[in-house]
């Protein structure tokens, strides 16, 4: 790449060094495009649009969650919850070289998250948006100057009719507030606090049929739950960021509050369905008030050095989280066989709920992290943590289980640069992350096993094609503790997993008027250890597909300006629905068609978006956890208007 401008890789050094940014107008909406902002195709949102192989949920087959590698404006925090669209602008996913440039990342890739950051001018947006499903929906964003280049302030709310295709109508509703205040040029304080309701919120149920069998297709869209199965809960994360930054020194601080709040909760149930769509059971699980809650944060020290045609930076970092739950208590009520296409409905029953799990996690860690670049020759990040992790676990009728765990985790990678457009990159992790939860359909739902130590292995090459066009390929090995059910549906570790794949991504503008954004992992995923060797359970781990394909595609035709037409097509390879293997869900192909029209009306800009979802209303069962599906979303409508006011 070109010696002149940074690499991708040492522009995210720089991040940790400067103020945070935001554009003049951040509220602004009518420009979002995921897709023309997406710098690879590794996984972007903006807004209330997304696109990606891989999402924040998911990257090479595990969680940036659960692995510890969410941040927050280049900050780690533990989130127990989500972000809602009012207080963050979007997020991107970083794999491989992009990855390199955050200090001591763990295994799985980076999902970094934006705020809505106040700018110095007055705006206002309003977003209506609809589909042909029921849902309806409304949104207001805004930032307000209060101090010119001083103090802004930034937020939104949104609330919405969703219908769930299984079920009725559920309310839900946010809202944001961020401050964004420079009391002195160096320094940037910014605090921030938003919170998501569900009210009146349909479960989704469960299907699992009889022996080696896929459920039987059933019509999409019909109500089938129960109507007094509903979940009233709130997720709510808040915290601030401060910043100091004095030449080379750069001071940076994050506190942050996450939570997640469930009054009461439901699991329905089909189980061993036969080809005839009729449930042996309808089991209905219900669960009381439940909190997942973590506060974390990171305080972390910069200095950077320069060195004639190099450029080094030092990082030392301190992040910390404490993490409590409370779950279980679950009482289950047996309804009787059921017709999955139209179970009926029954009389809620008098539930009687047990005592509950709690568990509570400590843990912290102390960092030494080397960062730099030497112009169009490479570039280098090494970085090592001490943690100290505790967890204490107390089961209703089971012994105190206390998890201690100090390990050494370490991370290094390079980039070679063979011209000024090409350069290959390789990198080696170690980490320390939670063990993913019990699925709903587990006898010990909710109950999150011990911390495990993962690792990762990756290289590739990235060419810059032209500015705006990159071209990356890249190899990857993830191995971690595999936790699935096991054949008594128990959830507990069943071996060691390992991922290893090739990933391609191609992103940028193949001519003015066309973007594309296209790219393909292909996923040897195995399972190994004891039960696979007695033959309790098959040596592919549930839900992985080897094949996952994406080719996205916007034109905007000459002479019609504001006019944007574009298409994406997800297809997936076959994907393995038990943890025996002797059950897959077929290959699939998602279509999506869509129109964008921007242009001023009465002065005002505004962007029609137009989407036909699942074009080809393709019937696919996901699934949820071993031998338990749920059909996917039929074809439909969805129309969203923006106006910057």
């Amino acid at each position: 790449m070109p010696g002149s401008r940074p690499s991708l890789l040492f522009s995210c050094c720089l991040a940790s060094l400067v103020p945070l940014t935001a554009s003049p107008a951040a509220a602004q909406r009518t420009g979002e495009n995921a897709l023309r902002s997406a710098q690879d195709a590794f996984g972007s949102s903006i807004g209330s649009e997304s696109i990606g192989l891989y999402s924040s949920g998911n990257v090479r087959g595990f969680s940036p969650f659960a692995a510890g590698n969410v941040r927050l404006e280049g900050l780690y925090l533990d989130a127990a919850t989500g972000f809602n669209t009012r207080l963050v602008r979007g997020s991107t996913v970083r794999v491989g070289i992009s990855a390199q440039g955050y200090p001591f990342p763990a295994p799985t890739g980076i999902a970094d998250f934006r705020l809505r950051l106040p700018g110095d001018e007055a705006a206002l947006s309003a977003v209506v948006s609809g589909e042909s499903l029921g849902g309806f929906r409304a949104e207001l964003d805004g930032q307000l100057p209060l101090i010119a280049d001083r103090l802004a302030v930034g937020g939104g709310v949104h609330v919405g009719r969703d219908f769930a295709i299984y079920g009725g109508p559920a309310i839900h509703a946010s809202a944001a507030a961020i401050l964004r205040w420079r009391p002195a040029p160096e320094v940037e304080i910014v605090p921030f606090w938003s919170g998501l309701i569900h009210r009146s919120e349909d479960t989704q149920p469960r299907i699992s049929s009889v022996g080696d069998a896929l459920p039987p297709k059933i019509r999409r869209g019909r109500y089938m739950v129960q109507p007094w199965a509903l979940v009233d809960a709130e997720d709510v994360n808040y915290g601030v960021i401060a910043r100091y930054t004095k030449q080379a020194l750069a001071l940076s601080a994050g506190a942050f509050r996450s939570f997640y709040h469930s009054r009461q909760s439901f699991s329905d149930q089909f189980l061993d369905t036969g080809p005839d769509g009729i449930a042996a059971r309808h089991r209905v699980v219900a669960t009381p008030d439940q909190k997942f809650a973590s506060t974390s944060g990171e305080l972390r020290a910069s200095r950077a050095f320069a060195d004639g045609p190099r450029r080094h930076i030092v990082h030392a970092a301190f992040r910390g989280r404490r993490q409590d739950r409370r779950y279980g208590g679950s009482a289950a009520a047996e309804l009787g066989p059921a017709d999955i296409a139209a179970p009926g409905i029954a009389p809620k029953p008098g539930f009687s709920f047990g005592p509950q799990s709690r568990d509570a996690v400590s843990q912290l860690s102390l960092g030494i992290g080397y960062e730099g670049r030497w112009a169009d020759v490479g570039e280098l990040t090494l970085g090592v943590q001490k943690t100290d992790y505790r967890k204490r676990s107390v089961i209703p009728g089971r012994p105190d289980t206390p998890t201690d765990a100090s390990p050494w985790l370490y991370n290094g990678g390079a980039a070679v640069h063979l011209s000024k457009s090409i350069a290959l990159y390789g990198g080696f992790t170690r980490g320390l992350e939670e063990s993913p939860v019990a699925p709903d359909v587990a006898i010990n739902r909710d109950e999150a096993p011990p911390a495990i130590l993962t690792r990762q292995v990756d290289a590739g090459v990235r060419w810059t094609i032209a500015s705006r066009t990159r071209l990356v390929m890249g190899l990857f090995d993830v191995q971690k503790p595999y936790f699935s059910l096991d054949p008594a549906g128990l959830y507990r570790r069943l071996g060691e997993v390992r991922h290893r794949g090739a990933e391609i991504s191609l992103s940028g503008a193949i001519t003015p008027s066309l973007d594309i954004v296209a790219g393909a992992v292909l996923l040897d995923a195995e399972v190994r250890g004891e039960d696979v060797e007695a033959g309790r359970i098959g040596a592919r781990p549930v839900g992985s597909t080897g094949r996952t394909i994406l080719l996205s595609a916007e034109y905007r035709p000459p002479g019609i300006e504001g006019l944007a037409l574009d298409a994406s097509i997800n297809a997936y390879g076959s994907r393995i629905a038990n943890t025996a293997n002797t059950l897959r869900v077929p290959p699939s192909e998602l279509v999506n068609l869509g129109v964008r029209y921007s242009r001023e009306v009465a002065g005002t800009p505004m962007t029609f978006r137009l989407q036909l979802i699942n074009a080809l209303n393709a019937y696919v069962w996901e699934v949820r956890a071993s031998n338990a599906f749920f059909y996917n979303t039929p074809r439909h409508l969805s129309l969203r208007v923006t106006a910057d006011l």
